[in-house]
């Protein structure tokens, strides 16, 4: 499990020391930088590193209300990654602890599976009848 200090992070089963907080946001930040994000409620990710990209750019599940009908969830509700996982994957994640590499992979999946609905729904002036009164 991750400790953030203003100084440092590390790892509380080792103790050992990691790369500094700010040294680890600048490089963060560097490789973000113009890139597609894809991720499960991203917005805590952006305010621990006070990151604020466009939202084009941010492919965030769950905000999508495409995966919700196609979990047969509310679309009134935000639902965890691991149940949109079991539900539109047939895949069981977290079971035991949390795995950064693992979430990140089941959330990219999830935005595959619904890639060719994403921008209609999230973005409603890429989808043609938003513009249809103007014709």
């Amino acid at each position: 499990e991750l400790c953030r200090t203003q100084a440092v992070v590390s790892t509380q089963s080792t103790g050992e020391t990691a790369t500094p907080m700010m040294e680890a946001r600048r490089l963060i930040l560097k490789h973000l930088k113009g890139k597609y994000i894809v991720g499960h409620d991203l917005k805590n990710d952006f305010e621990t590193l006070t990151f604020k990209p466009h939202p084009v750019l941010v492919k965030d599940t769950s905000k999508c209300i495409a995966l919700r009908h196609m979990a047969g969830l509310d679309a009134n509700k935000i639902p965890s990654l691991r149940v949109l996982t079991r539900l539109i994957q047939g895949d069981v994640i977290q079971t035991a602890s949390h795995c950064s590499v693992e979430d990140a992979r089941a959330a990219l999946a999830l935005f595959k599976a619904a890639e060719d609905k994403w921008d209609d729904q999230s973005n409603p002036y890429l989808n043609d009848s938003y513009w249809a009164h103007l014709t």
